[in-house]
């Protein structure tokens, strides 16, 4: 199969799905009210995860039959079943957290995808993780995990981030000679561009968790598989730099939390998109300029591919210190003239009588 080829059947596929979709969530009365900190203005159904998982399937079939990808399947089929509960039910995190558990835990007990090196530093020595191969495994891809769900705030964020990042993976595997693992991530470039037809830049279906957690899951099980494999080497911080932005937004943002003593997975509006959005930057030119950036490291990464870990890193390096400076001048006036809480802006109004307003 052509990486083409492989594209065409995910946007097909997902073209054709999507609307059907669409009416079982609105059936199921899978629905999504606007308030909180939902920037949205009317109702609108989720689930649309499960339609570009439906899309990228049949090429996950064609290009292999074994434990690999029999595992992946079946860790995909109960994060999708955790996602469309919680889009239903909004389950607790616990439950949601348990659920990432046993999908990670099949894919490492049943298709052998553990991260065993993260690179070569020369004269720091090598990244060879030996006994604890499995705990950063786990740890790994339930953080990219978690990074692209909690990404997932504006329409066509998430699903543009992650669209960018299987399409470099994808450059990236086809340059190694791992030509089943292009192939399956063109799936997603396919499926993730016929999604966003239907989901930006006014969306008639969110991804819901549903898509977000399987987007994330899919991410780093690919970038395991991409970098971990003797026979095609890729190095192993590639996908760091190319998935960056949304791995510094979510360590960025729990730090802050465990920083000013709130739970670190509650959510909030402390999201680098959030930031820009309450700085008056239109929604569209946000989601864009995310995009943007994504591309620029996705690009960075291409072109260092042949160089050693240490560079990568320090592109990694130089890359949150300009991210950092970014999100303290985004914050920097709401801490000058009022309290930021992650949540709702205050500003301190002087009524006519001279007391203050919140």
């Amino acid at each position: 199969m052509h990486l083409i080829t492989a594209f065409l059947i995910g946007f097909f596929l997902t073209t054709v799905i999507t609307p059907k979709v669409i009416r079982f969530a609105i059936t199921c009365n899978c629905l999504d009210i606007p308030g909180g900190r939902r920037t949205h203005k009317k109702v609108t159904p989720r689930w649309g995860g499960f339609a570009f998982f439906i899309g990228v399937l049949p090429v996950l079939f064609a290009v292999g039959s074994g434990r690999m990808l029999i595992s992946y399947v079946a860790a995909s089929a109960v994060m999708i079943g955790i996602g469309m509960l919680d889009d239903r039910k909004q389950l607790p995190y616990t439950v949601k957290f348990g659920g990432m558990l046993a999908a990670v835990a099949i894919v490492i007990f049943g298709g052998n995808v553990v991260v065993h090196t993260i690179g070569d530093y020369g004269p720091w020595g090598t990244g060879d993780l030996g006994r604890l191969s499995i705990p950063f495994t786990f740890f790994g891809i339930v953080g990219v995990t978690n990074a692209i769900n909690l990404l997932d705030g504006l329409n066509g964020l998430a699903g543009g981030v992650s669209l960018l990042g299987f399409l470099f993976m994808g450059i990236a595997a086809a340059h190694g000679g791992n030509m089943p693992l292009a192939i399956v991530c063109f799936a997603f470039v396919g499926a993730l561009a016929a999604f966003l037809r239907f989901n930006f830049p006014h969306a008639r279906v969110f991804m819901g968790d549903t898509g977000s957690l399987f987007l994330g899951f899919s991410l780093s099980v690919v970038a395991v598989v991409l970098t971990q494999n003797r026979h095609h080497p890729v190095d192993p911080m590639l996908p760091v730099l190319v998935l960056f932005i949304p791995i510094f937004d979510a360590l960025r943002v729990m730090f802050v939390r465990m920083l000013n003593r709130r739970n670190p997975f509650h959510a909030d509006k402390s999201h680098l998109h959030y930031l820009l959005v309450r700085r008056r930057v239109p929604f569209p030119i946000t989601v864009a300029f995310l995009w943007a950036l994504t591309a620029v490291f996705g690009i960075a990464a291409l072109i260092m591919i042949d160089e050693p870990s240490f560079s990568f890193l320090e592109i990694a390096v130089y890359g949150a210190v300009i991210m950092g400076l970014l999100t303290e001048a985004l914050v920097w006036r709401q801490k000058k003239y009022a309290p930021f809480d992650g949540g709702v802006t205050r500003r301190r109004l002087l009524s006519p009588r001279g007391t203050f307003l919140l």
